[in-house]
């Protein structure tokens, strides 16, 4: 019943249950007191026996104030519980994420990421809070009650011990049971809560396409399996609860039968009958309590697997790896082959490149060429090339991955900004930027005369930067990059689906950040790789041709086949862009 892998991420929380088993065990101590309290004053009343009440109503009130005092914190201490572990796992599930690196989306889905570390750490909460506390603590209450029934009746007290152990043992043998329901009551769970993400974020192209209807109806159909899968963890609770409070009763019943006839009430055995009787109803509590969290419980725990196949997820040990040097020269790969995990097919095959400065490097190539995952590797984001891609003279396998990634940046078409101010967006650039600082950056990319009548620096983002434009939340990003002052910057389709003048902007940037650094240009869009030093032509996973805009043009091969393409559906404008001769009066207009 208890998971050591779940128990492992504890962490301090351990005093917590200590301190928790220690109130329930003093709960019982104050039950004592009370029935003994009670006892005592209904002895002397029956025998009529003159006696000090004002003591007992004192034990009383103790008692009183112990077992509602401990009933109290341990629901404060249960409280304890849940934040400290729900903290540790959340840190360590951002920590793992970060150790492992963007190649964590080849094992989990970012909808997953999302319900682990929202639903299924929240169902955790049973387990830590409810379930481990009341788990040892029966023991604890247990051994009390024991000691508690032996000097009154020795047949119930050993009756006790017998009978004690047959409620824990009775949730053991339904534990693999409980388990396989539970996880197929999560498991369904999870697929509704996936497909309703997945259909909330695309429901403009269902409505477009009117797959809106088909799409309620697959919500529904596993809507009803969710349903099915909730009913049968009910019953299947109710029953054995309702096994367990009959075990429960019974057992109390049997503590009484047992002590009960071996007393006498003219031997003035009133007030050990009334502690045999109070102690004999609270006995078996604890154990009805422990099953009912025991449900809840299992359901956190089938939830937690997939918490726990993430955290086991591959990590490398970087202790003895080095950190990349300033005077590091340019990046370079040799013999590079990929595999996707689960996949027979060659996605990169046999890729040798160099990329130095200054100057920029394009890779240029038809959708699916491999373009975008070879940039990937060499941006750290994906395994499985670090031994034939190399920064300087090194392979990227002696470096530490965050080595590599805080060195890189990759600007992609997709880029994410954040549901904070500009200001916020563009501090985790640079933290220690000042306000002059984020504005000469936004000036660069030409963003801060737009949004200055907004708020400038204050502006608040909103949800996907739905409050700007696709170019204006384009040029967010790379004044969000430029501050970074990374070495080598890879631009993956960054100039898609944006206007004219954004796209102008940006390549401009570009070419003036490649006089310094290391950038890598990745398009499918000839015009812009135009100028740079070395183009590289990739096709199924090869590359194909390499050189000049000049030496591929007038070459007989795919580049040219592309261009002569491209240029007959490319705008007049577009062509004088990358030529040069369209002024920035045009742009604007």
């Amino acid at each position: 019943m208890l998971d050591k892998l779940l128990f492992r991420y504890i962490g301090n929380a351990k005093k917590y249950i200590v301190v928790s088993v220690l109130l329930m065990m003093s709960k019982v101590v104050g039950s004592f007191s009370i029935a003994l309290s009670l006892g005592r004053i209904l002895q002397n009343l029956f025998l009529s026996t003159s006696a000090n009440y004002i003591a007992a109503i004192l034990f009383f009130l103790l008692g009183f104030v112990l077992r509602s005092g401990s009933l109290y914190l341990v629901t404060r201490y249960q409280t304890k519980i849940t934040g400290e572990v729900k903290t540790n796992l959340r840190t360590e599930m951002i920590s793992k994420a970060m150790r492992v690196g963007p190649s964590y989306l080849n094992y989990t889905s970012t909808a997953n990421m999302i319900n682990m570390g929202s639903d299924t750490i929240e169902q955790l909460e049973n387990y830590y809070g409810r379930f481990l506390p009341q788990f040892f603590g029966c023991f604890g209450m247990s051994l009390v009650t024991f000691i508690v029934l032996l000097p009154i009746s020795l047949s119930s007290a050993l009756l006790f011990l017998f009978l004690a152990p047959i409620i824990p043992l009775m949730l053991k043998a339904i534990l693999e049971m409980v388990a396989r329901k539970q996880r197929k009551y999560w498991g369904s769970y999870q697929d509704v809560g996936q497909l309703f993400l997945d259909s909330l974020q695309g429901m403009t192209t269902l409505k477009i396409f009117s797959a809106d209807k088909r799409r309620a109806e697959e919500i529904h159909e596993k809507s009803e399996i969710f349903r099915v899968e909730t009913m049968n963890i009910l019953r299947m609770q109710l029953r054995s609860i309702t096994l367990i409070e009959w075990i429960a009763y019974g057992g109390s019943i049997a503590l009484m039968a047992v002590g009960l006839p071996g007393m006498s009430l003219s031997s003035g055995n009133a007030s050990a009958m009334i502690v045999l009787i109070f102690m004999s109803m609270e006995a078996f509590s604890p154990m009805a309590t422990l099953t009912s969290s025991f449900h809840v419980a299992m359901t956190g725990v089938a939830a937690g697997r997939n918490l726990i196949d993430f955290f086991a997820l591959p990590e490398q040990d970087e202790r003895h790896k080095n950190d990349i040097k300033y005077d590091a020269a340019g990046v370079s790969i040799k013999n590079l082959s990929f595999f996707y995990p689960d996949s027979e097919r060659k996605v990169l095959n046999n890729i040798s490149a160099i990329f130095d400065r200054p100057g920029y490097t394009a890779i240029v190539g038809a959708s699916g060429s491999g373009k975008s995952t070879l940039v990937r590797l060499i941006a750290g984001q994906l395994e499985g090339g670090e031994e034939a891609i190399f920064w300087g003279d090194n392979a990227y396998s002696t470096y530490k991955k965050q080595s590599i990634t805080e060195n890189m940046i990759r600007i992609s078409h997709d880029a994410h900004v954040f549901e904070k101010t500009v200001r916020r967006n563009l501090l985790m650039g640079k933290k220690t930027a000042t306000d002059e600082e984020l504005i000469a950056a936004l000036k660069t990319v030409r963003l801060y005369d737009e949004i200055a009548p907004r708020g400038g620096l204050d502006l608040e983002i909103k949800s996907g930067g739905s409050n700007l434009s696709g170019g204006q939340k384009q040029r967010l990003v790379l004044a969000r990059a430029i501050l970074r002052d990374a070495r080598v910057y890879v631009f993956d389709e960054a100039t898609s689906n944006i206007d004219i003048g954004s796209e102008a902007v940006i390549l401009q940037v570009m070419k003036d950040i490649a006089k310094d650094h290391i950038v890598i240009l990745v398009s499918h869009r000839l015009y812009a790789g135009k100028d740079a030093k070395k183009i590289y032509v990739m096709d199924d996973g090869k590359i194909i041709q390499e050189g000049t805009f000049e030496q591929l043009v007038k070459s007989d091969g795919v580049y040219r086949q592309m261009w002569q393409a491209q240029a007959r559906f490319e705008s007049q404008d577009l062509r004088r862009l990358c030529d040069g001769t369209l002024s920035r009066s045009e742009i604007r207009s």
